[in-house]
């Protein structure tokens, strides 16, 4: 497979460089569009084919297939807790010696109930929770503490020790914070199984069940729940979380929760007890402890006597019992402020004696919460201290004001104001456009291209915003649709235009660009319907992303890859809009591909040896995906054409029925053959046939050529002649100069437009004969009936949306299919989502875009559809530069702009978090931040009026000898 994957990427490198060199030699790219088009779709097909179809070594069991899940887990969750430890340097030189007791007895549950005896203890120090949590009979056990006592870093070590002893079939500890649970709406199984997949993505894979992977994990018993803040969810929500946890779990699942003290026993008071488990409760640091700590982890000072000593040494022994600082360092989370503070940065711990205002406990660890940040930024020589404290107070009142811990990249866009957090990235692309299209028109180019521009973006921006509500994700759209349709029935002309196959040709000017704008915008919108784009996206992954390929090799490929798709696809556009100027397509192209390659760098995934390779599930994958969209794609596409139909079709017939027969006044004749006519003033006829068509007779005899050439026959205007040059040999011509019936034909593609009937009665077709009819003879002779517009509104509206209903369900199988990560088990990091969001983005926007055009060029010839088909296919060519825009990525990169505009957020933003999580400020939990405890992130967003302000540093550095 190897070798087919290079095949393929070289023979699409050199049948790229042919087009372009065919293009610059001819000078013109309208001859290589089929060409670019056959590309696109070889390339495109090629490499879903070598994906799809890829060799597997053997399939799994069930049950091996779950174990190799489980194992894959089990590694992930300890690099990443491994790697959070170092992070936060909890074995720095060792860990504090965290101490719980039994708690109360009546905030446990029976003894007989948990399985021990009615005297049994469960005391331990923080390399004994394994040990003690498998001392209980029933493997359940509640962790209970105040604010910063060290609950966090006790599921930790739990989680980190049970994995180093886990043997094959052991449940993987998972730690899930509690805080966004909805315990009276969610089950705790489906929150389980969602929080799994979304830090280990391969988990939402859907199994041949038909449930997620991790959904089958928890129901056999391969993941064991640490369930971390019961404080963190709302206060009427906890003793309904308790008592879920009771019904939902069955005898014998194993479970660790923590919870502030208080907090429990209010719930306990209120509700019950968590059943069968255990109770400890962990206790404050001894001072000796405290003291011991801070001073073998800071900075060592020369005594007088050359002796070691630390600028803690004279604070802690002039610290008397019942102090402010003893208190204080009774809580780990302090001690590690404290060590931050002072101990690591040279800083004089004597000002915590010195100033008065630290005479109340809360104000000195306010303090400390307050000077934790400036120091750890204190020594980046990356970020200014200041400015990076007024950034992570912004995000944490962010946090405070959403009531959650989770810092996540995707949901940033809230903050901005309404309507930017929904519309923002359309607005955005709406201004690219007209940045565009206002120069052209200033240059002389058509004043409609900003109009229909602003149109269409506020056809979209209707559609998107209607979709408030998933089960009326097609609805509201359609509503916006309605009053657009009977726009365009009530104004356009009753009258066919021979030369465009759309209903609303011929509008008034202004009114046709704002209202074909809006339907445009609309019919984007319902593309988006149609793919189920979110209104507030999750970040995608794909299994082309990391799936096999590991280091620079496999991450060249998928740029090249991308980029050189992009490239195909640039080419082609600039076939059909700059058909003469070859070296700016081909430049464009050149610039758009290295762009693509550029930003499509998916992370590269950590593959458990032994991998399993389904190929045939991927295949049912694809189907499966492809069918439901395809289904829903047609719905979305037909219902927007019989909405267009029966309001423009139905509108525009009614007023056909409701003219006058005649243009002018006057006398109705009756002809031979059956027709009506009535004479004009100016001599013009006006005639009626039998079967309802029209003819027009114009007074003065017309100048004309009659053109024979291989036994057909047609008439065309001198000036026709000359430029087509009709009449070179073996042509022969022959000048008409009489009086001519003129009828038109419904729109054909062959441009056939009129059909004139000579004085000997023999009816010749003609092309052109606009400059034969004024506006009100163009009009007659192209009237339609009633029936006859009716007809062509169905044919136009069901066509269309035939054509947008199948290239939005192929957009949308493709969208659900490339975003379900296959034999991929891992933790992915904020940097890492982002990246993957954006490759996967670009990726599907680029086969929607593949999709688009090769359905718009295909479809009509293949099964012999109307030209509206292909009108309703080629209208979602844009819709996967929304796609993009409307991506997790593309709604960060429109909050960036806003927030970091205003000084809110720093432009390098992930490069920021990143260097918080390392310096400690925030801990990773899956593909979010948090801040490093709950209590810092509540003192940052408290108003800064609270605070005690920090005295300079250079005030506080204790002078060396």
């Amino acid at each position: 497979m190897r070798y087919w994957r290079r095949g393929i990427w070289v023979g699409a490198v050199l049948a790229t460089g042919a087009v372009v060199a065919v293009a610059v030699r001819e000078r013109s790219l309208s001859s290589t569009g089929s060409l670019v088009s056959v590309l696109g779709f070889l390339v495109s097909m090629a490499g879903l084919v070598a994906n799809t179809l890829s060799t597997a070594p053997g399939e799994r069991s069930p049950a091996e297939h779950l174990e190799h899940a489980a194992d894959a887990l089990a590694e992930a969750v300890r690099l990443h807790w491994q790697a959070e430890w170092r992070l936060r340097r909890l074995q720095d030189p060792r860990p504090l010696p965290v101490r719980w007791t039994t708690a109360d007895p009546w905030l446990a549950d029976a003894p007989e109930n948990i399985g021990g005896g009615g005297d049994a203890r469960f005391d331990g120090v923080l390399d004994d929770i394994a040990r003690v949590f498998a001392r209980v009979p029933a493997r359940r056990l509640v962790v209970l503490g105040a604010p910063g006592s060290g609950k966090t870093v006790l599921a930790v070590r739990f989680a980190l020790d049970l994995l180093e002893r886990r043997d094959t079939g052991d449940p993987v500890p998972v730690i899930f914070p509690l805080a966004t649970w909805q315990p009276d709406s969610t089950e705790l199984s489906a929150w389980l199984s969602a929080r799994l997949a979304e830090g280990y993505p391969a988990l939402g894979s859907i199994q041949r069940s038909g449930a997620p992977l991790a959904a089958e994990l928890l129901e056999a018993g391969r993941v064991l729940p640490v369930l971390d803040g019961l404080d963190e969810l709302a206060p009427p929500l906890r003793t309904e979380a308790v008592r879920r946890l009771n019904s939902a779990l069955d005898e014998g699942s194993p479970l660790l929760l923590t919870c502030r003290s208080e907090i429990y026993a209010q719930v306990v008071a209120d509700g019950d007890v968590f059943t069968a488990a255990a109770v400890v409760e962990l206790q404050p640091l001894a001072f000796e402890e405290a003291a011991d700590f801070l001073r073998r982890t800071a900075r060592p000072v020369r005594g007088p006597a050359g002796e070691r000593t630390t600028a803690w040494d004279p604070v802690l022994a002039r610290t008397l019992p019942g102090d402010p600082v003893r208190q204080v360092l009774a809580s780990p989370l302090m001690v590690a402020m404290a060590r931050a503070v002072y101990g690591e940065s040279g800083n004089d711990p004597a000002e915590l004696l010195r100033r008065p205002e630290f005479a109340d406990p809360t104000a000195l660890e306010e303090y400390l919460l307050d000077a934790f940040v400036p120091a750890a930024f204190a020594g980046s020589a990356r970020w200014d201290t200041g400015r990076a404290v007024h950034w992570l107070r912004f995000l944490a009142r962010r946090l405070e004001h959403r009531d959650t811990r989770d810092l996540a990249w995707w949901e940033l866009h809230t903050a901005l104001p309404r309507p930017l957090p929904r519309l923002g990235p359309l607005l955005l692309l709406g201004l690219l456009a007209e940045a565009v299209c206002l120069p052209l028109w200033a240059f002389g180019q058509d004043p409609a291209l900003p109009a229909v521009t602003a149109a269409t973006v506020a056809g979209v921006c209707a559609g998107y915003a209607a979709r408030s509500r998933p089960r009326r994700r097609f609805l509201l759209p359609l509503l916006y649709a309605l009053p657009l349709s009977l726009a365009v029935g009530l104004t356009r002309p009753i009258s066919q235009d021979p030369y465009f196959a759309v209903p609303f040709a011929g509008m008034p000017r202004a009114l046709g660009w704002l209202a074909v704008g809006g339907l445009y915008g609309l019919v984007i919108a319902t593309g988006l319907a149609a793919i189920g784009l979110p209104t507030s996206p999750l970040p995608s992954t794909m299994p082309f992303f990391g799936r096999r390929r590991h280091g620079p090799r496999g991450r060249w490929s998928r740029r090249a890859g991308a980029g050189l798709l992009t490239a195909a696809g640039v080419l082609l556009v600039g076939a059909g809009f700059l058909p003469d100027a070859p070296l700016l397509a081909a430049l464009a192209a050149v610039v758009a591909g290295a762009l693509t390659a550029y930003l499509v760098r998916g992370e590269s995934g950590v593959v458990a040896k032994g991998g399993p390779r389904d190929p045939a599930g991927r295949a049912r994958r694809l189907g499966r995906a492809m069918a439901h969209g395809l289904a829903v794609g047609l719905l979305a596409g037909l219902s927007l054409g019989a909405v267009f139909t029966l309001a423009e079709g139905g509108t525009a017939a009614a007023r056909a029925a409701l003219r006058a027969d005649f243009p002018v006044v006057g006398p109705v004749r009756h002809a031979p053959d059956g027709s009506r006519y009535v004479d004009a003033a100016d001599g013009t006829r006006y005639g009626l046939r039998a079967h309802g068509g029209t003819y027009l007779v114009l007074p003065e005899p017309v100048h004309g050529t009659l053109i024979e050439h291989g036994g057909t026959r047609a008439f065309a205007l001198p000036a026709d002649v000359r430029d087509l040059d009709l009449c070179a040999p073996p042509a022969r011509c022959t000048a008409i100069d009489q009086r001519l019936a003129i009828s038109a034909h419904d729109y054909r593609p062959d441009g056939e437009v009129f059909t004139v009937r000579l004085a000997d009665g023999r009816d010749l077709g003609s092309y052109d004969l606009s400059p034969l009819l004024d506006r009100a003879r163009g009009e007659w002779v192209t009237r339609q009936s009633p029936g006859a517009i009716l007809r062509s509104a169905v044919v136009f509206g069901l066509a269309g949306g035939l054509g947008l209903g199948l290239v939005g369900g192929i957009a949308a199988g493709l969208h659900r299919w490339l975003g379900a990560p296959v034999d991929v088990t891992r933790s992915l990091s904020p940097s890492a989502s982002l990246r993957t969001d954006r490759g996967t983005a670009l990726a599907r926007a680029l086969f929607t875009y593949l999709a688009a055009v090769l359905a718009g060029s295909a479809l009509p010839r293949l099964l012999g559809l109307p030209d509206a088909a292909s009108i309703g296919a080629y209208a979602l060519i844009p819709t996967g530069v929304v796609t993009v825009a409307m991506s997790a990525w593309g709604r960060l990169a429109v909050a960036r702009l806003w927030l970091c505009g205003r000084g809110a957020l720093p432009w390098r933003l992930m490069a920021f978090l990143g260097e918080a999580h390392r310096l400690g400020v925030l801990r990773q939990a899956g593909a979010v931040y948090q801040f490093r405890h709950a209590r810092l992130q509540e003192r940052l967003s408290s108003p800064p009026a609270t605070r005690p302000r920090p005295a300079p540093w250079s005030a506080r550095r204790s002078s060396r000898p």
